[in-house]
């Protein structure tokens, strides 16, 4: 009977109640449905747009959002360097993302070059020019802002392409399960760290090496940071690229890894996909860096706190610098004599001495022998700090570079004269003017003003705008489908996480339907007399948390000598006291009449269980087989309790797992989360009228 006439609902009072009635309960809907939305966006997502927590991607409809996510592909942080124009609060891509207002005005400037015919014209020579160059230029000295996605595929087909060429005929006789194992046990076999799988490597050390600092080298004979330059060297050969075809398979498509087919490659990556995730390293930031120090202002005749601006260069270099984009680097010839004491000064201390080259004679060399004499005393010890055999001092020969701590050391005693300093700016523009010939062909070609060689700059910007224009859609899309390509192979590949769960899962629901029934049909069919204490027993195991019972239940499991086996998981399944006392009050409510009369017509006690009590008691049956589902597929905090070999994992511990190794990239995370909660919401949408049903029915008994 509705709580509520029909004839009532026509009164004032009445419908304000309605109307509050449907208010709370859209209220309580929308506070359930908002999260799951947030969720589901959130996968959606990048390190732009992440933090923004909406219930919708802006990116959708958005062509400055799509810019913006795609920029933050290809840079850890904004890129100030490239961008001077920007807000001075711009730095991480959190900062950027919440100045929505900033964003749109970036990029719509940025994609209005772009979208008129003759200033893209332009851009595409410069972008197309900085491919190939960039393509070829060393990648020790290239910055790579790698998706974390990648690392776990790239690694393994890295060693089992060297597993292939140690032994072609052993490698060709395994499958595919026993490939990635081997793989796996070479990779371990190399490097110190021992992995569990592919997944758990992480390259955030290589990455962040500190190519800045002026006393760092690469470590000698280290593989990983070899596998790193391999790997940085893939994604500008575009193998990781949505839209573009990557070396392989354009090498494999034109015939081989020919020069001419090579020759091809680049024209193709420069035509279709000029910008890459790995930039060559800039130098001119460094130089930069070291004219704001408060104790260069001073030098330079400014006060400790002035702000340098490119107006302050001008005025103390000699020449015009427009901005600090076009700060000339190397340092020109023409410069005033105070900034060449500083750039002295900079070259000996502050640039990477990686990247400077000693031009040796016979003084030089004479004052490195003394050098070493004055800091070993005795040539055993210069052998054993050098790794070489040499007889005496005098047979110690000073070379162009030497990756050691001594040739390092030895450089702020090397007259500037005699040292050549490398860069990438200086590549590039040795590049561009070797290809054009002269200073204003590469102005009539690029659409510059430039004044002299050394301000020419990466043409980045251009490159970023290029690209998004011909791909921007797509790698957007490809970006939200990464996510969920990767939970898809972490998850569902990762040995018998899905036989595991789906194995429990029946198992879990099987025990539901069979155990708990039998125990509260004895109890309420059957006067025994210690009904109210066992009823008591199952009121107290419902009282504890599952952390306070997983102590017992783990020391029980273990003296059983059942821990790490997958009956450790199924066992404490098997009955629930919550599903028990609930059936027992169910039947209890069923007519005694129907029992007399089965009793009557000589049923037997499991003709009357099983056709008589189960079939009326349906839709209870099928909620706490519903519980039982959630419970078992949900649960990892028991299965990683009892279970250490991961061969017993489930996707429950899995996902557990890539949550902590992905923290990093919680939007990969977050695709995990929406997979993994599909069953559950197929499984309740499926099955609510049951639901409902055992909602209704034992509250109407």
């Amino acid at each position: 009977m509705a709580v509520i006439l029909k004839v009532e609902r026509r009164s004032v009072k009445a419908r304000i109640f309605l109307a509050l009635v449907y208010t709370a309960l859209l209220s309580g809907g929308i506070t359930m449905l908002w999260p799951f939305m947030v969720m589901v966006s959130a996968s959606f997502t990048s390190a732009y747009d992440y933090h923004r927590h909406a219930p919708a991607v802006r990116a959708f409809w958005s062509r400055s959002d799509r810019f913006m996510r795609y920029l933050s592909s290809c840079f850890d942080r904004f890129p100030v360097e490239f961008y001077p124009q920007v807000p001075a609060q711009w730095g991480s891509w959190v900062a950027v993302s919440r100045d929505e207002a900033g964003c749109r005005k970036f990029a719509r400037a940025e994609l209005a070059a772009v979208d008129d015919p003759e200033r893209y014209v332009f851009h595409e020579c410069a972008a197309a020019d900085y491919s190939r160059f960039n393509l070829e230029y060393d990648p020790f000295n290239s910055v790579c802002n790698y998706d974390a996605r990648h690392i776990a595929h790239f690694t393994h087909g890295y060693f089992e392409r060297r597993l292939r060429r140690r032994d072609r005929a052993a490698y060709d006789a395994m499958n595919a399960a026993e490939k990635r194992t081997a793989a796996l046990a070479l990779l371990n076999e190399e490097w110190t760290i021992r992995y569990q799988s592919f997944f758990g490597i992480r390259m955030v050390a290589e990455q962040r090496a500190p190519l800045h600092h002026a006393g760092w080298d690469y470590p000698p004979d280290n593989s990983k940071f070899e596998l790193f330059q391999s790997f940085k060297q893939a994604y500008r050969e575009l193998e990781f690229e949505s839209g573009c075809m990557g070396w392989r398979s354009f090498a494999a498509e034109h015939g081989g890894k020919t020069h001419r087919n090579r020759e091809r490659f680049r024209e193709y990556a420069a035509r279709h996909c000029p910008m890459t995730p790995v930039v060559p390293y800039a130098s001119r930031t460094l130089w930069l860096r070291f004219l704001q120090r408060p104790d260069s202002q001073i030098k330079l005749g400014f006060t400790e706190q002035n702000i340098f601006t490119p107006d302050n260069y001008s005025a103390v270099a000699g020449h015009r610098c427009e901005n600090f984009t076009m700060l000339p680097f190397p340092l020109p010839e023409e410069s005033s004599e105070v900034i060449r004491t500083l750039w002295d000064n900079f070259v000996h201390h502050s640039y990477p001495r990686r990247l400077l080259r000693v031009r040796p004679d016979a003084t030089l060399e004479a004052d490195y022998q003394r050098y070493i004499r004055e800091l070993c005393k005795s040539i055993d010890v210069y052998n054993q700090l050098s790794g070489q055999t040499v007889a005496s001092f005098e047979d110690i020969r000073l070379k162009a570079y030497e990756n050691s701590t001594l040739w390092r050391n030895f450089i702020p005693q090397v007259p500037l004269s005699k040292l050549a300093v490398l860069s990438a700016e200086g590549e590039w523009q040795s590049f561009i003017l070797t290809k054009y010939g002269s200073l204003d062909q590469i102005n009539h070609t690029y659409g510059w003003e430039l004044n002299m060689i050394e301000e020419a700059r990466f043409p980045i910007p251009e490159a970023v705008a290029v690209t998004f224009r011909k791909h921007g859609w797509r790698k957007f899309i490809s970006g939200i489908s990464a996510n969920y390509r990767m939970v898809g192979e972490y998850l569902f590949l990762r040995g018998r996480a899905f036989g595991n769960t789906l194995l429990l899962v029946v198992l879990s629901i099987l025990a539901t339907l069979t155990v708990n029934p039998l125990a509260a049909y004895a109890l309420s069919r059957f006067g025994l007399r210690a009904t109210e204490k066992i009823l008591l027993f199952l009121l107290a195991t419902m009282a504890f948390p599952a952390a306070v019972t997983a102590i017992p239940g783990f020391l029980l499991i273990r003296d059983l000598g059942l821990l790490n086996t997958f009956a450790a998981l199924v066992l404490p399944t098997l009955a629930s006291g919550m599903s028990i006392f609930i059936l027992k009050g169910f039947f209890d409510g069923l007519p005694r009449e129907l029992y007399e009369a089965a009793t009557v017509d000589g049923a037997k006690e499991w003709q009357i269980f099983l056709r008589i009590t189960l079939p009326m008691t349906t839709p209870i049956l099928a909620v706490n087989a519903l519980h039982s589902f959630v419970a078992a597929y949900n649960s990892w905090e028991w299965a990683l309790l009892v279970c250490q070999k991961q061969s017993h994992w489930t996707l429950a511990v899995w996902m557990y797992q890539m949550s902590q190794q992905f923290g990093g990239e919680p939007w990969a995370v977050m695709a995990g989360f929406v997979m993994v909660s599909i069953p559950t919401a197929v499984v309740f949408i499926a099955c609510q009228k049951i639901i409902l049903r055992g909602i209704v029915l034992p509250s109407m008994k």
